[in-house]
């Protein structure tokens, strides 16, 4: 009977270690915006903060439950467990799992002007020299009071503060990922940071064109809003990828998208099957596919089926808004970016 105890207390202390070995419940805090960051491939991240750091940082992973909704502040725990076994070289060495939401707090923006802001603007011209690379781009974010985009090379953003003059703001100090470039790039990005971050400027749109003006009324750069012309002539020339699905980037294999702005028809492959269909534009960013139908092979991979029915279950008549950067092409549902897909050469 004794033995059958011990080996009983034996059992139980070997399940609890198993449950709990490499984990920890951390506190964490959450920024109410997620910005540019470049993991695997270009994706959003989260910026958190630790309950012991004063910084935010780039939170590249994702947390199992926690469904972050844009505008919001969060004070959350986590559990976060190490990874047992050969950890891929491109992952964390951590998992994340949401335990408590503390405190969700609405982060309420003031209004602002339309024009300048919330829309995409490429760099056209930058002390005087006339830029046509397309590689430097930014948007004025309103709700969150920063600026994104990317700077010749890497990913980068700032926070600014408008002035009590119309369309004068003041631009902080940025922040961006270190990736290497080629020697002509990485040379537009020092001159363009250097351009941009913590100075005053007066912002003046004429038609498409948005000019930055310093305190002497010279154009220290000089953007273009694309239009919807321009927008779709992009898209349509371009096979699309898919490298990004629910915040997962990884290798898609034959998953991609192509549009025929001509037809208003869509076709692509999602991941084992072909799939076709049309799709609708409401306004500028808004796009509603419909009529999808696909071929009906059998996909022998359990984990490419569940991806294409994921695929397809995202497209099929939603109303999602969309975005495009230099080689990515992103769909929202919501606030939530669910699809990303690059560029095919």
């Amino acid at each position: 009977m004794k033995n059958l105890k011990c080996m009983f207390v034996l059992m139980m202390v070997t399940l609890v270690s198993s449950f709990t070995y490499g984990q920890e419940t951390l506190k964490m805090f959450v920024k109410e915006n997620k910005v540019p960051c470049v993991g695997v491939g270009p994706m959003e991240c989260l910026q958190v903060r630790y309950d012991n750091e004063k910084d935010y940082q780039l939170f590249y992973n994702g947390i199992e439950g926690f469904n972050f909704e844009k505008g919001n502040k969060y004070e959350i725990t986590v559990i976060r467990t190490k990874r047992e076994g050969i950890v891929p070289a491109d992952a964390s060495i951590y998992t994340y799992k949401l335990k408590s939401i503390i405190s969700k707090t609405p982060v309420t923006a003031a209004k602002t002007a339309k024009g300048i802001y919330d829309t995409k603007m490429t760099l056209t011209r930058l002390n005087g020299k006339t830029i046509s690379t397309g590689n430097v781009y930014l948007t004025i974010d309103s709700a969150t009071g920063t600026i994104s985009g990317k700077s010749g090379c890497n990913r980068f953003s700032a926070k600014y503060t408008k002035l009590a003059s119309k369309n004068q703001i003041q631009i902080g100090s940025s922040i961006g990922t270190l990736m290497a470039c080629d020697e002509a790039n990485m040379k537009l990005e020092q001159e363009f940071t250097k351009a941009i971050q913590d100075q005053k400027f007066k912002i003046v749109q004429k038609k498409n064109k948005v000019q930055f003006k310093n305190s002497k009324n010279k154009i220290i750069m000089e953007f273009t809003i694309p239009t919807q012309n321009d927008v779709w002539s992009f898209i349509a020339k371009n096979n699309w990828k898919l490298i990004m699905l629910e915040n997962v980037g990884q290798d898609y294999g034959r998953a991609s998208i192509k549009f025929d702005p001509a037809t208003k028809k869509v076709s692509g492959n999602s991941g084992c099957n072909n799939f076709f269909g049309t799709y609708t534009l409401k306004g500028n960013d808004q796009i509603q596919f419909g009529n999808l139908g696909s071929t009906r092979m059998a996909c022998l991979d359990e984990k490419t089926s569940k991806i294409e029915q994921k695929v397809l279950s995202l497209l099929d008549n939603k109303e999602l808004r969309f975005d495009v950067a230099e080689q990515t092409l992103n769909f929202y549902l919501g606030d939530k970016l669910i699809m990303m897909f690059g560029t095919t050469k």
